[in-house]
């Protein structure tokens, strides 16, 4: 965990009284995000926002009435901040918010009704900005950007695209601190001290940072494939938490790994050549015997092409078998483990395998047969897919979803630009549908060397390959997100050594390591959980639960800050039942495990 930054603030809202004196008004607990605007663009920013907010495991409280949301010590605008937004007095709402003390953040503040209040002489636009470069090490909102990757993200490939996505440029005022800059000096991100309070100024929304890469359409942003740490979309939420975590105490979190750990290294295997069906019982023996689990994806490729064999038989199937009674997860890795699979039409949802031309194969013909060919041969349910080579078709997950899966795993993290897992969309397009699939990005891959001219692990990169992928475990433990290896078990030699190696090297730290479908289900799991805290006369906290105790999602953690010694926050569900959590100490924090 990254050392802590503690900012002094109080729990009580100041506000003007007649003649000049000063009253005193008790604010709310927490986070209130202010949506403003109805356009497209503003409601999806505003949905951007909320799900950077889940996904960090931030609660909040969303209001389009700037009154209520001013009762809250940290509010967060989604919308674009236009002159024509906000009447002038609602205007006034915000301006003594800050003055009395309150913090707030804007993004894409272009409306000069604005300016005095962020600190800004100008603002323009623009789509020519391909990386931004943090500038400041002592405000707690970058307090999780210490690494070079985190410090200076891309936004963009500037060798391929001559435009990125929308951003702003702001021309600060004296005494206006900037936290962030373009390329071109000009700054991303200020910050600006208004009487009491404190007014951030972000020069990207987060639909352009968060919510486009999560359609992989990032504009090839990612600097690097696969097999590297990649925080570019992360760090703008890592902001939040970062602001979150300074201004509101006690902070409150929905812990992000499974077992309270501070993060998770996912195991994985996909089974797409002849030799690989046999091996998979040797990995699942070695991690069986380091007393770990892994996923194994199956190319279910039952007839002959110009690419290889009909591979899946009843007698390569038997070693599959054997990797399911041994209590190992199994994945669909589509039928045809085709390169060009993102090119497939849809197809009908009606497809079976008495039906499919694997000829002329389609979306729904790969996720939907290959789920029946596993179902049938292993009789249990397959909920989880990954593509061949991480292709990723349009509706994908549309596909997924009517299929009866529950999660996928065909991204890397570098072209999602996230290492953590999330929900992905019934199509790569904004303004689709949230999918009820939980997307688990691929982060370290055997087979993808950087230059693509040799895989990453072979026999002589053995050590290099360790060290690489643990740097990248380390960095996504100090952010609490999640690294997933895919090994293909072609070799039963160096690289099963090697995956022996990384794990002996996890085992006894605070890593969870485990399968795939865990921290799928763990994910979907904690989509449910939306605590609150609530400040009682005596200044203790007491956290309260949306869910009665029966219905709590097992292997859940909150996480919250220690309130100026041990004592252990009440923990009462949505009826006021005590519930007891066993506690975790951890320096600023408690781990708070639920029933």
């Amino acid at each position: 965990m990254k050392k802590a930054l503690v900012i002094a603030f109080v729990g009580l809202a100041l506000f003007s009284a007649p003649g000049g004196t000063i009253a005193t008004q008790r604010t709310e607990w927490g986070v209130a995000l202010l949506e403003v605007g109805s356009s497209r663009d503003a409601l999806q920013e505003q949905y951007a926002l909320r799900d950077s907010l889940d996904l960090m495991g931030i609660p909040y409280r969303a209001t389009r009435v700037v009154e209520e949301a001013a009762r809250h010590r940290l509010v967060l605008i989604g919308g674009l901040m236009l002159n024509t937004q906000l009447s002038p007095a609602q205007r006034e709402v915000l301006y003594g918010f800050v003055e009395r003390g309150g913090v707030l953040l804007a993004t894409q503040v272009q409306g000069s009704q604005f300016f005095p209040l962020f600190g800004l002489a100008k603002a323009t636009t623009s789509r020519t900005n391909f990386r931004v470069r943090f500038t400041s090490t002592d405000d707690p909102s970058v307090r999780y950007l210490n690494r070079p990757e985190e410090k200076v993200i891309s936004l963009g490939d500037s060798s391929l695209y001559s435009e990125t996505v929308w951003s702003t440029e702001y021309l600060p005022s004296s005494g206006t601190q900037v936290l962030a800059r373009y390329e071109n000096g000009s700054a991303a991100l200020t910050r600006n001290s208004y009487g009491r309070g404190l007014a951030y100024a972000l020069g990207l929304g987060f639909k352009e940072t968060t919510l486009i890469p999560q359609l992989a359409r990032s504009f090839e942003a990612a600097r690097r494939f696969i097999n590297w740490f990649e925080p570019s979309g992360d760090v703008f939420r890592l902001f939040l938490r970062g602001l979150y975590e300074g201004m509101i105490h006690p902070f409150l979190l929905v812990h992000t790994v499974p077992g309270a750990k501070q993060t998770a290294l996912c195991l994985s295997h996909d089974v797409d050549a002849q030799e690989a069906f046999h091996n998979s019982v040797a990995f699942a023996r070695m991690e069986s015997g380091l007393g770990v689990r892994s996923t194994f994806f199956i190319a279910t490729k039952y007839f002959k092409d110009e690419a290889d064999i009909g591979y899946y038989t009843p007698e390569r199937m038997d070693f599959i078998r054997q990797v399911s009674a041994m209590g190992f997860e199994i994945g669909s890795h589509s039928v045809s483990h085709a390169w060009k699979f993102e090119e497939f039409p849809l197809g009908s949802p009606k497809i079976d395998f008495q039906s499919y031309d694997a000829l002329h194969p389609t979306v729904f013909g790969e996720v939907r047969v290959s789920k029946q060919l596993l179902d049938r041969d292993l009789h249990r349910g397959t909920v989880g897919f990954r593509s061949g080579y991480l292709r990723y078709p349009n509706e994908l997950l549309r596909a997924l979803e009517e299929s009866g899966y529950t999660y996928d795993s065909s991204v890397s993290a570098q072209w999602v630009l996230t290492n953590f897992p999330h929900f992905g969309f019934r199509q790569r397009a904004l303004g689709s549908e949230r999918s009820q699939i939980v997307v688990v990005p691929v982060t370290m891959d055997d087979s993808k060397g950087e230059l693509k001219t040799r895989d990453f692990l072979t026999s002589s990169t053995l050590d290099e390959a360790v060290k690489v992928w643990m740097d990248v475990i380390e960095a996504n433990r100090e952010n609490n997100a999640v690294s997933c290896l895919l090994i293909h078990p072609t070799d039963a030699t160096y690289k099963l050594d090697t995956e022996r190696r990384l794990i002996g090297a996890c085992l006894g730290k605070d890593i969870w390591v485990g399968d795939v479908g865990s921290v799928a289900h763990f994910w979907r799991d904690r989509s449910r959980l939306h605590p609150e805290v609530r400040m009682g006369n005596d200044g203790n906290p007491t956290i309260m639960l949306n869910l009665a105790r029966k219905d709590l999602p097992s292997g859940q953690t909150l996480v919250i800050e220690r309130n100026g010694g041990s004592s252990i926050p009440r923990i009462l569900d949505v009826a006021g039942q005590v519930i007891e959590a066993k506690v975790r100490p951890a320096e600023d924090r408690l781990f708070l495990v639920l029933p």
